[in-house]
């Protein structure tokens, strides 16, 4: 009976999310509000499919774990060294200033001293994997911004096992809880034995056990490291996802980093998944109707004053109004682990079971407006709009008129420069037109769509117009402009792909090359060489390579949107190269 209650739950959990996450997707929510809506539809408050969200919770932290145990994969000792202003000056003042804060109003609103300390310590904490999830969904983890909220969030962690022993200190029935049973000393030896292990040892043990080629057992092995580390630091008192995050850290140098990241990630996703989702079912949504002032209060005190103390200690960092508005915002929602202290203090008597519920729900609440406002503070970054005038234009005489001066454009300008030919470069980036000029480089600030534009460029008395702009769009309205008013210029254009390359040949861009193709040809050519074949062999594949595909090309663009014609050109192309290949390798034998 327990095995098939088991089976039905993981049924649930895995239905939820095929069908939550894409859906949300669809409709621009991100995969944590995802999760934490089929969660409130799963859990009491909503089908009631699920009745035990907080057994749910506690298993679903091995996905925290196993996050934590990934990302210190990513920081080797000397990275993690580099935090260290981030992790001890940054967090330590954002974790005193906000439980000061917090637990001051707490004290103010009625609380007694104890019940203050413990929700200024519960509510100040923030949740590494909503934290970590959300920096990674804006692709922010590895900036400055999100290397500071990285190590608030470490320091987090290490606090809370003193905010749970002090917890434990002050409940009234104090002597019933048991308190860490291992002395402090045999800690830090322990530790000591954890960092030389990782260094010396387990290494060994990991070339040992990847040597079987049985990839089953190495992923066994990685799962076994984290469950051991977080077991052995739990045991000490300490944090389990710490001694995950170390047992990464350890293996941060490894030849087999990536492998273990590749195998864990799987579990990870699912797990986390499965916590976010248990965060949803442990919201009573029940109390929104009976106190929604009370707990839509306690949400807006920490959500402000969490921002604003991380706001401020951003720019005491450095970082910009913007940037430490989003480091506040990032880290403003409650952490996993208030539930825990909060379990932990309305057992011992410090909070009552009304406030505990309360909190519970601000914290998950908090927990599904972070990402809202965050995103919605985003899309508010007003788009730089240069009011700059294009500049004057003063040349005699140009050959070239370069169209985008960024890799490609400097590359040939550079090559025309050098060779003594005149030619006049465009590029509507103000901010990149004043760095090239920083280094000597001649360009000027203006729209090459603009017909007056090419006009003052001197593309009238051109020959050549070379089109290197970034934008798909722009290039099209550029080449159309050149070809109405000054079809005798001959065009020579930068495609971004093969669709790109259809619609310029389409409109009469004979000279069409692939901004990647000629680097590919080059990577080819040269893995050729490494397989065996001579220069003069591999050089002379990759050149019927060039050619057949330039003529493929050709046959295709007149055929763009007819996707059939198109699919049976390929494979026509595909046997066609077959065949030359073959000839050239009968001709080498």
């Amino acid at each position: 009976m327990e095995q098939s209650s088991l089976l039905t739950s993981v049924l649930l959990f895995l239905l939820a999310a095929v069908i939550f996450v894409p859906l949300g997707k669809r409709f621009g929510a991100g995969p944590i509000l995802s999760y934490l809506g089929a969660g409130i539809i799963l859990g009491p408050g909503g089908m009631a499919l699920v009745s035990d969200p907080a057994a749910v919770l506690h298993f679903a932290e091995l996905g925290v774990v196993l996050m934590l145990f990934v990302l210190g994969l990513e920081l080797n000792p000397s990275k993690l060294w580099e935090l260290r202003s981030a992790i001890f000056g940054l967090g330590s003042g954002q974790l005193l200033l906000s439980w000061a804060a917090i637990g001051g109003l707490a004290w103010g609103f009625g609380l007694s001293v104890d019940a203050a300390l413990v929700v200024g310590a519960a509510l100040s904490l923030s949740s590494t994997a909503f934290a970590v999830q959300l920096m990674s969904e804006h692709r922010l983890l590895t900036t400055p911004l999100g290397r500071d909220a990285f190590g608030v969030l470490l320091m987090q962690d290490l606090a809370v096992i003193p905010m749970l022993l002090l917890t434990a200190y002050l409940a009234p029935n104090s002597a019933q809880i048991e308190h860490h049973a291992v002395p402090w000393y045999w800690t830090c030896l322990a530790l000591v034995g954890f960092v030389l292990v990782g260094k010396y040892l387990l290494p060994k043990l990991l070339k040992l056990v990847a040597s079987s080629g049985v990839r089953e057992v190495l992923t066994a092995f990685a799962l076994l490291l984290v469950m051991g580390s977080a077991e052995l630091m739990e045991w000490l008192g300490l944090s389990a996802g710490m001694g995950a995050f170390l047992a990464g850290i350890m293996l941060a140098n490894s030849s087999y980093r990536h492998q273990l990241e590749t195998d864990i990630e799987p579990f990870k996703g699912l797990l986390l998944g499965l916590f976010f989702m248990a965060v949803g079912m442990s919201m009573d949504l029940k109390l929104l109707i009976s106190d929604p002032l009370l707990i839509l209060g306690i949400l807006m005190a920490m959500l402000l004053i969490k921002t604003f103390v991380l706001m401020v200690l951003g720019r005491i960092r450095h970082h910009k109004w913007r940037p430490s508005i989003a480091l506040g915002l990032i880290l403003a929602e409650g952490g996993e682990f208030a539930f825990v202290l909060l379990s932990q203090a309305q057992l011992s008597g410090i909070v009552d079971d009304k406030i505990a519920q309360v909190l519970v729900l601000a914290i998950g609440l908090s927990m599904a407006v972070t990402p809202i406002l965050f995103t919605l503070f985003r899309a508010t970054k007003a788009k730089v709009v240069d009011t700059r005038l294009p500049d004057t234009i003063n040349v005699t005489e140009s050959e070239v008129v370069i169209a985008g001066f960024g890799r490609v454009g400097q590359i040939t300008g550079r090559i025309l420069a050098s060779s003594g030919i005149p030619f006049v470069a465009l590029d509507k980036d103000a901010s990149h037109v004043d760095v090239i000029r920083k280094y000597g480089g001649e360009v000027y600030f203006g729209d090459a769509r603009r017909l007056d534009m090419l006009m003052s460029a001197g593309i009238a008395r051109s020959r050549l117009l070379l089109l290197a702009v970034d934008s798909v769009e722009d290039s099209i309205e550029i080449a159309q402009q050149v070809k109405t008013h000054f079809p005798h210029i001959h065009i020579v254009a930068r495609a971004r792909d093969r669709n790109h390359a259809y619609r310029l040949m389409s409109l009469g861009v004979t000279d069409v090359f692939r901004e990647t193709f000629g680097s590919a040809l080059s990577a080819s050519e040269k893995i050729l060489q490494g397989l065996g074949l001579s220069q003069v062999q591999a050089n002379e594949r990759v050149k019927i390579f060039a050619e057949h595909d330039k003529k493929l090309v050709i046959a295709s663009a007149a055929h763009q949107n007819d996707l059939a014609t198109l699919i049976n050109l390929s494979n026509k192309g595909k046997a066609e190269l077959e065949s030359l290949m073959r000839g050239d390798r009968e001709n080498v034998s």
